[in-house]
């Protein structure tokens, strides 16, 4: 008998695990993508969930267009505001106002899970939103943050105490690769089991059908040079300058090339790369799109091209690395172990220690000049992305997660 209420007990389990409902949290709207596809990703296997985000103010149809709905309760008008300095104002004050309905609101409403994304003023050391998880958490309310891009930033003076408070609260941590997992553990003491490694997706799939002439004519850009393309948000860690360098070294080969620099980033950021590509002679051999790039320019350049680099210094995961492997090109990264985890040395990119300029050089003049090395590498790449459905895989190692967290309250409580 007693091992037939153990069985009852355990499918009553599962079966509970199979209808969560999760609240995906990203109250500024910093990685609309990547919500977009997890929240769809989700909902496609079952999951009940409801996507905690204002609209972007950069694209505020995106996801209409994506198919994600937001909730409807949050007050969004700031993203609509075209001064910076008033946007952000504005944008603020609804990020408290929603901060304290959705604690209101989680007061009378079932929920199982409260999936935190990001926490920008936890980031820029305040505390209230520590004060807005332990509430949740008192709730009975399980937490999963995921910890997207473990930088120094969340190790600067007085900042590293809230987030280890942070860390010490939630339940579950998501990572996106098994470096951000050593560094939890290592330099915040969070116990290793309760760190997920689960993958970042590409955050545009859709391939053009236009050919590499086409997509180059449509975007304005010369069909007669061999183009690479290093586009993303542009932030300091992401290494221009060092790209920069190197092209002003590789340029010198007298090879037929272009680079482009395409993404958006802080304007302070963006004018020292425009200062430096004038300073340092390059405008005749490198195109700046430094504004933000419409999700349906996406696709085009990364067809247009033939190279895709990525110089960065640091950084645990890579959006944009996983986001140019659909497009099957040959890469060339710095030796981060994000990328070395995701790429194999010499068979499906070119590595390069970061700083390095001669070694960045002629990797790129070597990959300009030798369509067949190209050919290699972009070929290894696409046996690498025919892997399945990514968010599909990415949704499952969720609810994995959720599940776990999920059941350990249940046989807690029982």
């Amino acid at each position: 008998m007693s091992s037939q209420i153990q069985k009852l007990v355990s499918k009553s389990t599962r079966t509970k695990a199979l209808h969560l409902t999760v609240y995906l949290l990203d109250l500024w709207s910093f990685i609309p993508y990547y919500m977009a596809h997890l929240c769809n990703a989700l909902r496609g296997a079952g999951v009940d969930a409801r996507l905690g985000s204002v609209r972007y103010h950069l694209d505020r149809n995106y996801f209409r267009s994506a198919g994600s709905k937001p909730d409807s309760f949050l007050l969004d008008f700031g993203g609509g505001v075209k001064a910076n300095f008033l946007r952000r104002i504005v944008k603020t004050a609804e990020y408290l106002a929603n901060l304290f309905v959705i604690g209101l609101r989680l007061t009378f409403s079932r929920l199982d899970i409260l999936h935190v994304q990001f926490l920008p003023f936890l980031d820029r050391g305040f505390r209230f939103e520590l004060w807005f998880v332990r509430w949740v958490h008192s709730r009975g309310i399980r937490i999963v943050h995921t910890v997207h891009n473990l930088l120094d930033r969340d190790s600067r003076e007085g900042g590293k105490p809230l987030f280890e408070e942070l860390y010490g609260l939630v339940d579950a941590i998501i990572c996106h690769g098994q470096e951000a997992r050593e560094k939890l553990k290592k330099d915040f003491g969070v116990p290793i089991e309760k760190i997920w490694v689960i993958p970042h997706g590409p955050l545009f799939v859709g391939k053009p059908t236009e050919s590499k002439k086409d997509c180059r004519e449509k975007l304005g850009l010369p069909v007669d040079e061999t183009i690479v393309l290093c586009a993303g948000v542009i932030s300091e860690y992401k290494g221009i300058p060092f790209l920069l360098d190197a092209w002003k070294t590789q340029v010198e080969s007298g090879a037929k090339s272009r680079l482009v620099i395409a993404g958006t980033g802080d304007a302070g950021l963006l004018a020292q790369i425009r200062e430096k590509v004038e300073r340092e002679g390059l405008r005749s051999s490198v195109t700046l799109w430094l504004r933000f790039i419409a999700v349906e320019e996406i696709p085009l350049l990364h067809q247009a091209a033939d190279i895709l680099v990525y110089p960065y210094k640091a950084g645990t995961t890579s959006g944009a690395l996983l986001t140019g492997l659909n497009y099957e090109k040959a890469i060339i990264t710095t030796r981060l172990p994000f990328f070395q985890e995701h790429l194999n040395e010499d068979s499906e990119a070119i590595m390069v220690d970061y700083g390095e300029v001669d070694g960045m050089a002629k990797a790129l003049t070597r990959l300009i000049t030798d369509p067949e090395i190209r050919e290699r590498l972009s070929s290894a790449v696409a046996k690498r992305s025919k892997t399945g459905d990514p968010w599909k895989n990415i949704a499952c190692a969720t609810i994995k997660c959720y599940r776990g967290i999920a059941q350990s309250v249940d046989l807690n409580r029982s």
